[in-house]
């Protein structure tokens, strides 16, 4: 390899500004990481081995593709800038620092991290939002794999890195990604990267976050000695693809004493979650055009998740409100950690859009304790951002702060009382909010 030194400069292809190698960060496959600096402000430089130009031919075409279309999101350590060694040979890019604090998300699915429920909620739908952002530029990531990600476990905030990977959605690739993420398409060389195989390798990686296992290992991975083997992973992930939990096929359960995280944590999750990773991995496997999980299918689906945390009142574990128990006359159930009753329903706000009916727009439920905060999702319709809230929780007995900027109205007994930006509201049963293009109404 063509390596760096401490002090060496390099210039950008673009721009012709110069950048100074700091110190060596980290090393891969592919090539090496840095620390530089640029008009003295410190960035990332990934520079390539000789040996990955050779092989990837279609390498700097790429990275100036994702140049010039910009990043798709926040969440993205995207490349602004080629770089070469003076005289011209050479390359890699530069990228934006990754923020302290975050992890591999390979330290969660090693359970070495535990984050919350509801920041693994927010992990969850941040990683699915940035890859809807990447795929509404027309491009695809072609190779996501829990390498490329890292999160903080603290808010659940994603960084993305490894965007060379990036291409347009169609094009020719040579990039055949890591087997237990790929679609099956693509695993049996029927098909290249694109959306819809993007799709299924985000699949994995929720269910993997979730389920702290592969959607696809359970009783059969015993047929192999070794799943590392070429032959091996073309059945288990391709023509033989089976989901653990397939409703119509038992013949690869996961097995206890082996699978025992993915049984307890499949138990645990509300079962609106359970069927969209069963489609995912059914008809998901066999119709990549009609089957696969939307991301905006998902997205909905996290926030949810996200708003259904309960807390047990005996050992403070944290728990889903399922109101599909309900519908199933399934009033109350037991905390997974302590076994106590959680029991029929805790203080929620059901939030439909303003002057819909029940058939006609779906019931958004947010748990009401202590942390609960809603956003602008909830409040005007508008995208998922949970960096700022629209209203927060506050006191004892429940009272609702309006954070928005915008007056609410809240009707009881239609009695209609304005919420000025700033004030609280107290919370009793049946209280309607109007926050606008959207309507909540409180269940204690």
């Amino acid at each position: 390899m063509a390596t760096l030194n401490a002090g060496q400069q390099l210039r950008g292809v673009t721009s012709g500004l110069v950048c100074r190698v700091e110190s060596l960060v980290g090393e891969g496959g592919q090539g090496e990481v840095f620390l530089a600096e640029l008009n003295g402000q410190k960035v990332a430089l990934k520079w390539y081995s000789d040996r990955m130009l050779r092989a990837d031919r279609g390498l700097q075409p790429r990275l100036q593709v994702a140049i010039d279309r910009g990043a798709p999101s926040a969440q993205f350590l995207w490349p602004f800038e080629l770089v070469t060694l003076p005289d011209g040979s050479g390359l890699g890019y530069l990228m934006r620092l990754r923020r302290p604090g975050f992890e591999k998300i390979h330290r969660l699915l090693r359970q070495e991290v535990q984050p919350s429920f509801r920041v693994a909620a927010t992990l969850g739908c941040q990683l699915t939002g940035a890859l809807f952002a990447l795929h509404s530029k027309g491009l695809v990531y072609q190779d996501l794999n829990p390498g490329n990600v890292f999160f903080d476990p603290e808010s659940g905030d994603v960084e993305i890195c490894d965007n060379d990977n990036v291409d347009v959605d169609g094009a020719p690739s040579v990039i055949l990604g890591v087997p237990e993420y790929q679609a099956p398409e693509v695993v049996l060389r029927r098909a290249g990267p694109r959306r819809t195989t993007d799709l299924h390798s985000l699949a994995v990686m929720l269910y993997r976050i979730f389920m702290v296992g592969h959607p696809l290992i359970g009783r059969r991975e015993l047929e192999f000695t070794n799943l590392g083997d070429e032959q091996a992973a073309r059945r288990l992930f391709g023509s033989e693809a089976r989901f653990v939990f397939d409703p119509a096929d038992d013949s690869n359960r996961p097995i206890a004493g082996d699978h025992d995280a993915v049984l307890a944590h499949w138990a645990i999750y509300p079962r609106f979650l359970r069927d969209l990773f069963i489609r995912a991995f059914t008809e998901g496997l066999h119709d990549p055009s009609h089957g696969r999980i939307q991301e905006t299918e998902w997205r909905r689906a996290l926030s949810q998740l996200r708003d259904s945390v309960v807390e047990c009142t005996h050992c403070r574990a944290e728990n889903f409100y399922d109101p599909q128990r309900l519908a199933r006359k399934e009033p109350s159930f037991e905390c997974w950690s302590c076994g106590a009753p959680i029991g029929s329903g805790p203080p929620r706000i059901g939030i439909r859009r303003t002057g819909a009916q029940p058939r006609d727009a779906p019931l958004h439920v947010v748990v009401l304790q202590a942390s609960a905060q809603l956003f602008a999702h909830h409040t005007a319709g508008s995208e998922y951002d949970f960096s700022a809230p629209t209203a927060e929780l506050i006191g004892q007995p429940l009272a609702m702060r309006n954070l928005s900027g915008r007056p609410w109205s809240a009707v009881d007994n239609d009695a209609s009382t304005a919420v000025l930006p700033g004030d609280a509201v107290a919370l009793t049963h049946g209280l309607r909010i109007r926050f606008g293009r959207t309507e909540g109404e409180i269940k204690l």
